[in-house]
């Protein structure tokens, strides 16, 4: 069959494609259904929303059109209407344009509908927007195993026995299963959601409770149904037919009295569309035994750090079980020693294993209450205890029996979400702040393992850390916290100190959990505290995606080390660069001016003869993106192999020239960053210097570079011809006092992001795009020659 090329219109492209290609005896067709451009639908069902089987979302665009862009492109529409769970995602997504058709199952890309770092907002049609192109790039990384391109002209067989033998029903599951560890969790999300649908006043709620018919009940019908109608009779509430029934007498209403919903049921469809019903056999007993464990989620925060999303909840207790298998609520006694409120506690089986302790008698109290609304810890097992000051022996006698018997000990997980605080921070570092007071530093424990651990006492997980891992020996610790203490400079001897195997563990943003600020990863992390030797790295899943990130414990020498040795001293620089701390949460901070500055940095001096290493350092530093992942990552010294590489040290050159953090200016001085003659600009007057021209002069640079630089030259022009007879703006400006002339500042002094200028907006973007296109060809390189891990 032919190509579609010659089609000159969208919609008689789609139309002809699912003419071509999809049996409409089995299969419709919707054409831009919740933007989505090419639904493919069963023919064979109901119209409209959740009683239709969706079996493709497709992109589709007229011409030729790369792959991977149309993917994205679908990946940003479609995401809105995912999350709406209006519709019941497809098996499969696609996209096609006059030549090509691809495929690639719905399950490969839900881990990047799980990124918090991509604006879901952005238009998803600007291919050259920051979001597209990080999306883009964090679809790219999925799309090996799975995505299935077909040429028309060469492969329409091939289409039509995909379609055949793909797209039938039931084929693929979309669903998430519901298993013993996570569905108290599932329970709590159904209580939000749904129950406020349930068609009971307050009061009949009341005479349900008095009868010992909860709202679990409910839950309970519909987790145990299949095609809307409970499997299992034996339950206090049924579902049939996708509504409630009683199942014993109550006063004032009929034995199977219907209940149905104050929404026509939609809110139940969209919150079971998310999960496969029933559970597996082997699971459904155990749950029905349970119900103990379904308790509202009334569990809340009160004091801030200390409290640990349910999300993060849940998935710890996956972790947990799968580093030390599934029977671990039964086979180990599990000591929360900063419990809070208790929500880290939520959803955990075995009352009888289970120890709570805090340091604020209202928050024993408050744990205490909650015990008669179903929290499930046993009185006596909750207690107020001081972890960071109190001796051992004002534990309760039998969780200190567990403690001083080595066997016992080892049968004992630590399961903490300590506090984040630390007594200094960045501010403080930069002369903008003050030490935290007390926050870390007024404890017992801090002033018993300063010796051991050094600075890292500054961190209270650390101290929690040091005194688990000291006097709690060969037990397990599971804990939430900062990955500080794993890659984390200020923190070589407690890693010396903390000698443990690492098990299993992912990572989240921290913005994820309630009143903790900033975008940095938070690892939920397992340990064996038997081990011998710290580990020179671990690995983590990242929460919500198919990713893996390696976190190093680097102990060696810093970029910063490296790029010292090429900082001669001189009377007279040609720039001053700043170097900060030698990882990605101080990325602002890296920059280029014509004067030194007063900040608390050291202070790179350019030369005219180590001008290529100070390039290097300020590329490395900058042409990575920074995210919360890498916000903690550290440069390091590099190996030799740059040294021989000449285009990379040119194209660290040319970045460096047009980076928006170069920032200097022939009103502090001298400009001898100006990479273009005045022949080759049409100035107006000679330049005071002509170094940087010279410099570049008879280097070879790659396309990358030379398309930055041909752009930059149009740039320059177009500033010389717009100020020629003006004598207020000087011949002799940088790229900074370009953007400045074109974009002028704001009443607060900062420069403005655009300028009333069109044509020299249409310049500056190309520019900066071209940068990150170079930016893309540098970053390989840089772990390459060792700057990163």
């Amino acid at each position: 069959m032919a190509n579609y090329l010659d089609i000159q219109k969208e919609e008689t492209l789609k139309a002809r494609v699912f003419h071509d290609y999809f049996d409409k005896g089995k299969f419709a067709y919707e054409p831009n259904t919740g933007n989505i451009d090419f639904i493919v639908t069963d023919a064979r069902l109901a119209a409209g929303g959740l009683f239709k089987a969706h079996y493709l979302w497709a992109e589709a665009k007229k011409g030729e059109v790369d792959a991977v862009s149309m993917m994205t492109q679908l990946v940003l529409t479609c995401k809105k209407t995912y999350d709406s769970g209006e519709f019941m995602p497809p098996p499969y997504l696609g996209c096609f344009d006059g030549k090509k058709i691809a495929f690639l199952p719905f399950h490969d890309i839900l881990p990047v509908f799980a990124e918090n770092d991509i604006n879901w907002n952005a238009a998803p049609s600007n291919y050259l927007s920051d979001d597209f192109i990080k999306t883009r790039k964090k679809i790219t990384k999925l799309l090996a195993k799975n995505f299935t391109v077909y040429d028309f002209d060469e492969d329409s067989a091939e289409i039509k026995s995909f379609i055949k033998n793909n797209f039938i029903p039931g084929m693929v599951s979309t669903k998430s299963p519901i298993t013993k560890n996570n569905f108290p969790h599932i329970y709590n999300r159904w209580v939000t959601e749904v129950k406020p649908t349930i068609n009971i006043s307050a009061d009949r709620w009341q005479k349900y409770k008095r009868e010992g018919v909860l709202d679990l009940d409910f839950f309970l019908a519909d987790v145990m149904s299949r095609d809307g109608k409970t499997i299992i009779e034996k339950l206090n509430i049924i579902l049939d037919n996708d509504n409630y029934k009683l199942q014993k007498d109550i006063e004032g209403e009929l034995f199977k009295t219907d209940i149905n919903f104050t929404d026509g049921g939609a809110a139940y469809r969209r919150f079971w569309n998310k999960y496969e019903r029933p559970p597996a056999e082997e699971y459904q007993q155990y749950m029905i035994g349970r119900r103990d464990l379904l308790v509202p989620k009334n569990i809340r925060e009160v004091k801030g750090s200390f409290f640990t999303p349910q999300i993060w909840v849940e998935k710890s207790q996956e972790y947990i079980a799968k580093a030390l298998g599934e029977n671990w609520q039964e086979e180990y006694t599990i000591w929360d020693c900063a419990a809070g409120t208790g929500n880290l506690l939520a959803g955990l089986a075995n009352k009888y294993n289970i120890w709570a302790s805090t340091i604020d008698q209202p928050d024993v109290d408050t744990m205490k209450a909650l015990i008669d609304e179903g929290f499930n810890v046993l009185p006596a097992h909750v207690f107020r205890f001081d972890f960071l000051n109190d001796t051992f022996d004002k534990l309760p006698p039998e969780l200190k029996k567990i403690l001083d018997d080595p066997e016992k000990r080892k049968k004992l997980i630590i399961y903490i979400n300590p506090p984040y605080a630390e007594a200094t921070s960045t501010a403080t570092a930069m002369g903008r702040g003050h030490n935290k007071g007390d926050v870390a530093t007024a404890h017992k424990t801090r002033d018993k393992y300063k010796a051991a651990i050094g600075s890292a006492t500054n961190e209270i997980s650390a101290q929690f850390m040091a005194r688990i891992y000291h006097e709690i020996p060969e037990c397990k610790l599971a804990l939430f916290s900062k990955l500080k203490f794993v890659n984390g400079q200020n923190f070589s001897r407690f890693r010396e100190f903390f000698n443990a195997d690492f098990k299993k563990g992912f990572a989240v943003c921290a913005d994820t959990f309630d009143n903790v600020a900033g975008k940095f990863p938070i690892g939920f992390t397992v340990w064996d505290l038997s081990g011998k030797k710290f580990p020179k790295n671990i690995t983590l899943d990242v929460a919500g995606n198919r990713e893996r990130k390696r976190f190093w414990a680097l102990d060696g020498k810093s970029i910063n080390k490296w790029i010292i040795q090429f900082n001669k001293t001189v009377h007279e620089g040609i720039a001053y660069m700043a170097n900060p701390a030698p990882d990605f949460q101080k990325i602002n901070q890296p920059y280029i001016t014509a004067q030194t500055g007063s900040r608390h940095f050291h202070y790179y001096v350019f030369n005219k003869s180590n001008v290529i290493e100070g390039c290097i350092y300020f590329a490395v530093r900058l042409c990575i993106e920074p995210t919360w992942l890498n916000d903690r990552d550290q440069f390091l010294f590099p190996n030799d192999g740059y040294k021989t590489d000449t285009e990379f040290q040119n194209d660290c050159l040319i970045f460096t020239l047009f980076h928006g953090q170069n920032r200097i200016s022939c009103v502090d001085g001298v400009n001898h960053w100006i990479p273009f003659t005045e022949q080759e600009v049409d100035a107006s007057e000679k330049f005071d210097s002509n170094f940087m021209s010279k410099y570049i002069k008879g280097k070879t640079f790659s396309n990358e570079a030379n398309s930055v630089l041909n752009t930059g030259l149009e740039l320059w022009k177009y500033y010389h011809a717009k100020t020629k007879g003006n004598n207020t703006v000087s011949v002799n400006a940088s790229f900074y006092d370009i953007r400045e002339y074109f974009q002028g500042r704001a009443p607060n002094g900062k420069m403005n992001n655009k300028s009333a200028d069109e044509t020299y907006n249409k310049i500056i973007k190309m520019l900066r795009n071209h940068v990150k296109l170079l930016a893309q060809k540098i970053e390989p390189k840089i772990y390459e020659y060792g700057f990163l891990k």
